[in-house]
């Protein structure tokens, strides 16, 4: 059987949750229905997810098992941000040219939009079809956190690039259907796809031994721990706004509990201390591995989406989302952040705020009436199943890759 080989680029690091949780489970799960496709994935590895060089050749062993060939790039950020990039662009080109001439790729996939818009320039290059897998305008999050300027060089690039792999995309799978709309501006609506981040809810489950270990480590057995895992600041909220809107509530009542999971657990602490969060309320742990992340989600009551409503997050599909609900917990969510918000009103499956100035009695009333429903864990697990699921992202890719 001939093989057929497609690069998947990406801008996240090999361990990072939205790859190990949805790219990876698919390539791998591929080899049996499609042992013929043989993927080249390129990662940019952030120190956050750094590998020792013994741990990186195992998994370079491992992915080979699954025809996947893995291309490590460190990632670059920090000031002369365009100059980086383009040293990036340079390292990934080289690495296609190796691809290209010795296994002779008919497609290559960029994984969210930064990915995209450099994949869109390799395909032009070397007469590849062009995947986008997870579009969303990322140059139009910028500015609303107010990292970049609409006039400034860093927005006007990526701004090109989101429209030129919109317009040029031989496939395009988008995260909801306000993308949807918004990428049929520029194109018609063949080979355009919906489908949410999605993860592996075979195996993100709940784990009820593991809860009551923990609960019983972090001195919490009968309180209400409401849990957050991920970053702060960026395209998130800060450390500060989230632990003042946590203080507020603990404030009026006492039985909450705060588990926060974070790659920058020191700047959380300062926080927590600035806003006379009682040290006893909260824990702050460094971030865990995937593999465990279920264990700590079972611990709490409620997880936390920390995203403001900001115009532009509308188009966002945040992964915790999936998370939570496939570990069977409800989340608290600002409005207008993609969908999470209609799903959490429709479905019963979570808190909607207006934004983390809202009146924490009204917060902490609606919290605890959700939390009273005997039903909530079981429909939290079938929205996960029916919405969230691994299994709908391979129908799509499945489908994809057999027309390449």
């Amino acid at each position: 059987m001939k093989s057929k080989h497609i690069i998947i680029y990406t801008f996240q690091s090999l361990e990072d949750p939205l790859v190990k949780g949805l790219i990876l489970e698919y390539l791998k799960n591929n080899k049996s229905s499609a042992p013929e496709i043989v993927f080249h994935l390129i990662t940019h590895e952030q120190k956050e997810f750094s590998l020792t060089h013994e741990k990186a050749k195992e998994k370079e062993q491992e992915l080979s098992q699954f025809n996947i060939k893995w291309y490590p790039i460190k990632y670059l950020s920090g000031s002369f941000l365009v100059i980086k990039k383009a040293i990036n662009f340079l390292q990934t080109f080289f690495i296609t040219i190796g691809i290209k001439f010795k296994y002779k790729p008919v497609a290559i996939m960029g994984f969210l939009s930064i990915s995209g818009g450099f994949s869109y320039l390799l395909s032009k290059l070397f007469g590849l079809k062009l995947i986008v897998y997870c579009y969303e305008p990322h140059s139009e999050y910028m500015i609303d956190f107010n990292i970049w300027k609409s006039s400034g060089l860093k927005y006007r690039l990526l701004k090109k690039f989101e429209i030129l792999q919109i317009k040029k995309a031989d496939h395009l799978v988008v995260p909801n259907n306000y993308t949807k709309a918004l990428v049929q501006k520029y194109r018609s609506s063949t080979n355009i796809y919906v489908c949410p981040i999605s993860i592996n809810t075979d195996t993100m489950v709940y784990d009820e031994k593991a809860r009551n270990t923990i609960r019983k480590k972090l001195n919490a057995e009968d309180k209400t721990i409401l849990i957050y895992t991920g970053k702060f600041g960026g395209i998130y909220y800060s450390a500060d706004e989230v632990i003042k809107f946590f203080a507020g509530l603990y404030t009026l009542n006492n039985s909450f509990f705060f588990y926060i999971i974070t790659p920058t657990p020191e700047e959380v602490k300062r926080s927590v201390s600035l806003h006379n969060l009682s040290s006893s309320a909260v824990h702050v742990s460094v971030t865990v591995s995937y593999e465990e992340l279920n264990q700590h989600i079972s611990a709490a009551d409620i997880g936390f989406v920390a995203l403001p409503s900001y115009p532009s997050q509308i188009y966002r599909t945040p992964v915790k989302t999936a998370i939570y609900l496939s570990c069977g917990l409800p989340y608290i969510v600002n409005k207008n952040i993609g969908e999470d918000d209609i799903v959490a009103k429709n479905k019963n499956v979570g808190v909607v705020i207006n934004n983390l100035d809202e009146d924490p009695a009204s917060v902490i009333k609606k919290i605890n009436d959700l939390l009273k429903d005997s039903q909530l864990h079981q429909r939290c697990r079938t929205e996960a199943e029916n919405t969230r699921s691994i299994k709908a992202a391979n129908v799509v890719l499945s489908k994809i890759f057999s027309e390449l």
